[in-house]
């Protein structure tokens, strides 16, 4: 069986109706008068000036949005007609109209699928003695389930409503031609309808439609095309972009040209759980900057955006969700006003716990390196100094310890045989690993012996994967030149002594980022990266700035 439902208001000119009809269903084809094609309902009824709320497709949801679209008019209307055509289904004293998406209902599920009767009449019952109630049946499925039977149960007519039922066919040609004849009362209407029965509120003194009642005159303003009528429906759904948007289109235009794309819209609406959050997101219109701090905050609290770029790809969605769930929002990835306020107070407070932790550290750390440099280079014997700065190479003391062995070295080279001196000479210049084994090789206990040693270890570490690769993360970030002044001038704030604020990272620099990194217990590399950035530039509220 396939049934088209109307819902929608239809658009009638001129002022609004003082009369309002509801219709639930397609009435099946009759017979002769009809040439075996099933009335307009909705043309019939609007041409009698009423105002005609119906629905398409017929599914429980869109008959229950009918129903309440209907009640929402009824206070104040002079006439209400209530047209049902299709199956019905009962059990004890209740009824129900099944949709057209009713599977398989049972006393347990009916309610569900479909809409009680009972409900209906206590509506048309809002304007007592002018409230018609057609009931058009036709054949029940066959896949009923328990508690549950074919046909009209027991009709509890509420006072002043007026029920007349018959067939789908019967009903149909009746509404649309008995019913709108002028000057009939209720009783000549129903003791004149073959073949239907007439219950309740059937009186010979009311006149259904009193002679000479017209509708209202026409607007004087122009009408609308069809085509665009639906066009601005469509665009008007396009710009709610809502679920209930679109069915409303596909109400009215169930095989409109948009129908395809509302459908698709409506399933694309159900796929995203979150659309809501989603578009909410978007209205703030995040600038780059904003999104930018949001990913600082997100890595002072340790969320891992992976990066901070101005863009929420995965990374950032996946940090944004840890941040809801932690906070009892909902997992959604995205965020609100509200959220974003949040994130930024923790983030503040938990930037000034982190600096108050590392000053704590670094205060730790001083105090082990004077006690060590008196244990070891005080001394001031090469060493001890040697000693020193194997385990405090950025310490407090390194800068006098690399003096004193330079002087050391320079007397030595004085001491040293002219042999020795010249080897030493030839292994600096070419400053390599191998030169400085070659020296040691030829001289192992030659006056720069130790010197040779500590240059192999330092340049070792240099050619390392691990000093590579710190040095490919921080040419990866592709800092300009403004922003390493930046950096360098953040870190002479701190005290950390890192030379002339130039934008060029010498060698006092790197030993000023490594004890940055040293004392907030990041890794210590001497060379930028997107943790020390964000930790260092966030916490003194500058902003990130990339080639």
């Amino acid at each position: 069986m396939r049934r088209a439902i109307l819902l929608t208001l239809a658009l009638v000119a001129g002022p609004a109706m003082a009369d309002r009809a509801l219709i639930l269903g397609q009435p099946e084809a009759g017979r002769g008068l009809f040439g075996g094609s099933a009335p307009d309902l909705a043309a019939a009824y609007e041409g009698a000036g009423f105002t005609v709320i119906g629905g398409s497709p017929a599914t429980a949801a869109l008959m229950r949005e009918g129903l309440a679209r209907f009640l929402s008019g009824v206070a104040g209307e002079r006439r209400l007609v209530v047209h049902l055509s299709g199956p019905f289904v009962r059990s004890g004293s209740d009824t129900w109209l099944l949709a057209d998406d009713a599977k398989a209902p049972s006393l347990a599920t009916v309610a569900g699928q479909g809409l009680a009767l009972s409900t209906i009449l206590e509506i048309a019952a809002e304007v007592p003695g002018q409230s018609v109630v057609l009931i058009g049946t036709s054949a029940a499925p066959e896949d009923l389930g328990a508690g549950l039977a074919a046909g009209l149960g027991p009709l509890e007519v509420p006072q002043g409503v007026t029920v007349i039922r018959g067939r789908s066919a019967q009903i149909g040609a009746f509404a649309v031609g008995p019913l709108m004849q002028e000057g009939r009362s209720l009783e000549a209407l129903v003791n004149g309808a073959e073949g239907l029965t007439g219950e309740g509120y059937v009186s010979a003194a009311t006149i259904w439609r009193p002679e000479g009642e017209t509708a209202p005159e026409p607007s004087s303003e122009p009408v609308a095309d069809a085509a665009d009528v639906e066009r601005a429906v469509w665009e008007s759904a396009v710009d709610a972009d809502s679920k209930e948007a679109y069915l409303g289109y596909l109400a009215r235009y169930p095989l409109g040209q948009f129908a395809d794309a509302a459908r698709k819209a409506i399933a694309e609406i159900e796929a995203e759980p979150y659309r809501a959050e989603r578009k909410a997101e978007e209205a703030l219109e995040l600038s780059r900057d904003e999104r930018r701090g949001i990913q600082r905050n997100l890595t002072v609290l340790d969320y891992k955006p992976r990066g901070i770029d101005g863009i929420f790809g995965p990374g950032t969605r996946g940090a944004i969700k840890a941040f809801q769930e932690k906070n009892g929002f909902p997992p959604s990835t995205y965020l609100t006003r509200q959220q974003i306020t949040r994130l930024s107070e923790q983030a503040e407070r938990r930037s000034a716990e982190l600096e108050a932790e590392a000053e704590r550290r670094r205060l730790e750390a001083e105090r082990a390196d004077r006690a060590y440099w008196e244990v070891t280079g005080a001394a001031g014997d090469e060493a001890g100094l040697r000693v020193y700065l194997k385990k405090y190479p950025d310490g407090i003391y390194s800068e006098i310890a690399q003096e004193q062995l330079s002087i050391i070295e320079e007397d030595k080279r004085r001491e040293a045989a002219a042999q020795d001196r010249a080897a030493w000479d030839v292994a600096v210049q070419a400053n390599t690993v191998a030169s400085y084994r070659n020296y040691l090789v030829a001289y192992p206990k030659g006056a720069f012996a130790e010197e040779a040693r500590a240059q192999i270890d330092k340049l070792t570490v240099e050619a390392s994967p691990d000093r590579q690769e710190a040095e490919a993360r921080e040419a990866a970030l592709g800092l300009p030149q403004f922003t390493k002044v930046l950096v360098e001038r953040r870190l002479a704030q701190l005290g950390l002594e890192p030379g002339a604020t130039d934008g060029e990272f010498d060698d006092q620099t790197r030993r000023a980022i490594r004890r940055f990194q040293r004392d907030r217990e990041l890794e210590v590399t001497g060379y930028l990266d997107e943790a020390t950035v964000s930790r260092m530039l966030a916490d003194a509220g500058i902003r990130i700035i990339r080639e």
